[in-house]
């Protein structure tokens, strides 16, 4: 997603504050931003605009505040001493902590003491002064800035621009959530828009979907939020490297984002990077030990590093270990009972803590260590009495409103209850219940099973515990219902030639040579000889339908992503192919492949205006990111809790290319070339057919 960028200038033909040579200079701010800032912005990767430029019926300084508030970039020209622009930028100084850029033309003033040591860029006047002529230089400008934005953006996250937020530590900027203006508005239903798709995603089990909607919000304001959830979405597909690239993400944008932190953690825990897991949750426990509304998080972090204190140890060395440690596990019950008594309403961290004692019981028999874990003035049972009634009551709330995901935790709180009390046919009944719920995710399944295989190697009651792991074993396996591939094959290439065109990439004439290199490859890596392979590509060419077929008579799994044609458009301009012949083995294809057949607008929604160039530009970017995301993450293998993942091969590229292009055009193979080759994690392996070389002259590159 584009930054948007608020300039914030004098508008139009300004005279300068002083003389030069007795003539006092016009400035044209006007050609200031048309020829200067906006071109620079744009080539920066920005989506600048102007107060002036925003269409809207609403109150301008209601927009203006807006926009100062939540873009993701103000830029603030301060060559005349204009006291709107100084009171805007005031404004945004006060209210975020970074995404400020100055600049100046260079006519000689001074800027002012408070802003002197700011950055900021200085360009040349004289090229927009009525009384110069010419433009020389023009362009060395507009690079110059472009560079000077380009590093700024990349600085913007690890700095604080504001002298405000500079000055005086601990100001928290403004949280524009709840802003009720009609562009805020505005804002908000993208947000929500882009989440439900993601959940889409998730309960489809689709993580290429929620990659690509990650990647493609709305605009940056939201980019934190919708990161999150799609970590979050991601996580509960068992996709854990990706969820935590998006979480470093999360965490680069929001360094102070508890709840990323901690399921970073949970991530490399489930990757075996244990000692990383380690390093993140001490940092989070320094962070944030002093804040009452943590504790239920602290507790998870103190419970998590407790954990894996003792998890490596041999099993019959485990409960040893654990009770030795067990001063983690008070440090867990402490701040559980610290979040119930900051709210009696957390009946959840509540039972935290009376599951952690009871396990702790068990270990130490004798009763040494329990002195040290249970904070004084605090009744067991009355803390058990207080849980069970809320756990009760909040179910039958849950069960009115229909909200599954709190349905699911208060009965398998109540499972645990009963299970503490001895009551374990009534425990085994809850958990049947909380299993069979309609709503309950994979993700809410997975994360109890965590909790029971943890009292499971420490084998606490294990006439509860085994048979309660056997239920969730059984309710997990339909809700695992999405497949997971042995290997994937993403196909990209050229349209095939014009019969008027002089220099065609792939010409009409080498269909048959193509056709015999397709066949080559896909033997080559024995594509179909065991069950498991999948092949990806667009479908809108007659090379894609060559590969596409190959796959499908070898019996892999044929995947096509299809672009639709927009309101009052002929299906040629999207599929545009040479004969009816090519026509008729496409929607042959299609019909063949059924439900493998997907459309951009049914898995991503339509978020651009394709009546304008920028927007085709903008769909036709997502798309090709959709099919390179949808084939890296079903590449990507599932894990279970610190299994790791198999180092064969992956991903394979077979891209119909003549070696040209930078790898920075999604239009053009030479992108889908680099992305297959810098699959993070995973060996992936890539194959290069030229269509003007014979077969024998091939090189069939490793990657």
């Amino acid at each position: 997603m584009k930054p948007r960028v608020f300039v914030v200038m004098p508008f139009g033909k300004k005279p300068l504050d002083h003389e030069a040579n007795g003539v006092r200079d016009v400035i044209d701010f006007n050609a200031v931003y048309e020829n200067l800032l906006e071109p620079a912005l744009r080539k920066a990767g920005c989506d600048p605009f102007r107060a002036d430029s925003e269409a809207s019926a609403g109150d301008i300084r209601t927009d203006m505040f807006f926009e100062l508030v939540t873009a993701d970039l103000v830029v603030a020209d301060i060559s005349i001493g204009d006291l709107n622009v100084f009171y805007e930028l005031g404004v945004r100084h006060g209210v975020c902590p970074r995404g400020v850029l100055i600049v100046q033309g260079s006519f000689g003033s001074a800027r002012p003491f408070d802003i002197a040591p700011d950055r900021c860029f200085s360009y040349d006047g004289a090229l927009f002064a009525d009384c110069k002529s010419g433009c020389a230089g023009l362009q060395r400008q507009v690079e110059s800035l472009t560079r000077t934005l380009k590093r700024a953006l990349a600085e913007e996250p690890k700095t604080i621009g504001s002298p405000v937020y500079q000055h005086l530590p601990g100001l928290a900027p403004v949280n524009w959530d709840n802003i009720q203006t009609s562009r805020a508005n505005y804002f908000g239903a993208l947000r929500d828009d882009w989440l439900d798709l993601v959940r889409i995603a998730q309960s489809s089990g689709h993580p290429g979907d929620i990659k690509t909607l990650a990647d493609d919000a709305p605009t940056i304001l939201h980019r934190t939020k919708i990161l999150y959830q799609a970590a979050r979405a991601l996580i509960d597909l068992c996709r854990y490297r990706a969820a935590e690239r998006e979480l470093r993400e999360v965490i680069a944008h929001e360094p102070n984002h508890f709840e990323a932190q901690l399921q970073l953690s949970r991530v490399l825990t489930h990757q075996g990077k244990t000692t990383q897991a380690e390093l993140q949750l001490r940092n989070l426990l320094r962070q944030h030990e002093d804040d009452p509304q943590a504790g239920d998080l602290l507790g998870q972090v103190s419970r998590h590093l407790w954990h894996l204190s003792w998890r490596s140890e041999k099993p019959e060395n485990r409960r040893q270990k654990a009770l030795e440690t067990s001063h983690q596990a008070a440090l867990a019950v402490r701040s559980f009972i610290q979040a119930q008594q900051y709210d009696p309403r957390a009946y959840f961290a509540g039972f935290n803590a009376l599951i952690i004692l009871a396990v702790l019981k068990d270990l130490d028999c004798q009763g040494g260590y329990l002195s040290q874990i249970w904070p004084a003035g605090v009744d067991e049972a009355e803390l058990a009495t207080v849980v069970h009634f809320c756990a009760k009551n909040f179910r039958e709330r849950a069960i009115e409103k229909g909200d599954p995901v709190e349905q699911f935790w208060t009965t398998t709180t109540l499972a645990g209850l009963a299970s503490m009390g001895g009551d374990n046919a009534k425990a085994l009944q809850h958990i049947r219940e909380a299993c069979s719920i309609p709503g309950a995710t994979f993700f809410q399944l997975r994360s109890f099973q965590e909790r029971l295989l943890l009292y499971d190697e420490l084998h606490f009651r294990p006439d509860f515990v085994k048979p309660a792991l056997h239920i969730l074993c059984e309710a997990l396996t339909p809700k695992n219902g999405y497949h997971i591939w042995r290997r994937v094959f993403l196909w990209a290439g050229y349209p095939m030639g014009k019969e008027d065109q002089q220099t065609p990439r792939f010409p009409v004439s080498r269909i048959a040579a193509v056709r015999a290199q397709i066949e080559a490859a896909l033997d080559q890596w024995q594509v179909g000889k065991e069950e498991g392979d999948l092949a990806i590509c667009d479908g809108a060419h007659e090379g894609d339908i060559m590969f596409a077929e190959a796959c499908h008579k070898r019996n892999a799994q044929v995947r096509l992503l299809l672009r639709e044609p927009a309101a009052g458009q002929f299906h040629r301009a999207l599929w545009p192919f040479q004969s009816e012949e090519w026509e008729r083995s496409f929607h042959d294809l299609r019909a063949a492949l059924g439900d493998e057949v997907w459309f951009h607008s049914e898995h991503l929604g339509a978020a651009f205006d394709e009546s304008t160039a920028e927007g085709r530009r903008s769909l036709q970017r997502r798309h090709k990111n959709w099919l390179i995301n949808t084939a890296k993450m079903e590449a990507e293998p599932h894990q279970t809790c610190g299994e790791q993942p198999d180092s064969a091969p992956r991903l394979f590229g077979l891209f119909l290319w003549n070696g040209e292009g930078s790898g920075d055009n999604p239009e053009d193979p030479s992108y889908f070339v680099r992305l297959v080759e810098e699959f993070n994690g995973y060996q992936g392996q890539v194959k290069v057919i030229d269509p003007l070389v014979d077969a024998q002259h091939q090189v069939a590159g490793a990657g």
